[in-house]
């Protein structure tokens, strides 16, 4: 299988969410300084591009430098500091007053500090629920990969330049970076441990995940779905529980219901044809499975959802 058809399934994913990276502030303070991060519906991201920190997160307390890259995919509440003790500021307050953050002559620190739009499904979503509530890649990891290095670097140039078309710049390589940031989590992680993501490098799954998505509507079984990937059905049952953490049927029909967001959310498609497009010719057991995915109904999904682009 060649590798854009690899690549294909994440990027699917990602696009159908609307994947958007904006830099909110450049955090540029002096010792001693601290400033909370409250809990926020995006996923958020921190740079240090000058300096340390401790990152404080979920009772824990990492050491932060140079280079260094953080991102909590569900926007769990944090603090950045010069030290653990340091009582922190508000962000909102800190915002509003527009004053210097910290002391006058202790050692600085810069960091860019932005958050990651994925539209709907918030903790639902295939990619952010697969991600602890914190990555750290320091930047000894970051500089052994050649792409992700470049992508930083062209991040904080072009962000401190602020010149014309900048900002589009800019939310195009934190698109590209969040994608690499996944990458580079799942190649970390053992068998087993990032799920489908993981599981794209492995040819036959991958083969297998992208035909999946490629016809979520076809009625499959185990054994279709093992004929159309070249393999039989116990080898491609025992690899796919190994590696993704579910059965194919399972995954599929988490597939179907997040397919079926993304429509109810960008599109004004009646419930029935959104149904039969991802496999079901019941609307009653597709309102089912939506519920039991999602805690409510298709309609009410649907009605809860800001307005949508078409």
């Amino acid at each position: 299988m060649a590798a854009t058809e690899i690549d294909d399934v994440l990027g699917h994913v990602l696009e159908g969410s609307r994947l958007r990276g904006q830099v909110f502030c450049e955090t540029v303070a002096r010792a001693p300084w601290a400033l909370r991060f409250p809990a926020r519906a995006e996923a958020a991201f921190h740079l240090v591009t000058a300096g340390s920190a401790l990152l404080i997160v979920d009772g824990t307390t990492c050491a932060l430098s140079q280079g260094d890259l953080v991102l909590l995919p569900r926007g769990t509440e944090h603090v950045m500091a010069d030290r653990a003790k340091t009582r922190p500021v508000e962000l909102g307050d800190w915002l509003a007053s527009g004053r210097p953050l910290g002391g006058a002559s202790g050692p600085e620190t810069r960091a860019l500090c932005g958050v990651y739009k994925l539209e709907g499904l918030g903790a639902h979503h295939p990619v952010l629920r697969l991600l602890p509530s914190y990555l750290v890649l320091p930047a000894a990891r970051t500089r052994a990969d050649g792409d992700l290095a470049a992508t930083l670097t062209a991040l904080a140039r072009e962000h401190e330049r602020g010149e014309r078309g900048g900002s589009v710049i800019v939310s195009r390589l934190l698109e590209i970076l969040f994608v690499q940031v996944v990458r580079a989590w799942a190649a970390d992680q053992p068998l087993g441990r990032a799920g489908w993501i993981g599981a794209l490098d492995d040819a036959l799954l991958a083969r297998a995940l992208s035909i999946l998505h490629g016809d979520l509507a076809r009625a499959w079984d185990v054994a279709a779905l093992a004929r159309a990937s070249a393999t039989s059905r116990a080898t491609l049952a025992r690899r796919f529980v190994t590696a993704v953490g579910e059965p194919p049927l399972a995954y599929l029909t988490r597939a179907r219901m997040h397919e079926a967001a993304r429509q109810l959310r960008a599109s004004d498609a009646a419930l029935a044809e959104i149904s039969a497009s991802v496999g079901y010719q019941s609307e009653f057991a597709f309102n089912r499975a939506f519920r039991r995915a999602f805690g409510v109904p298709p309609g009410q999904y649907r009605r809860a959802t800001p307005a949508r682009a078409a």
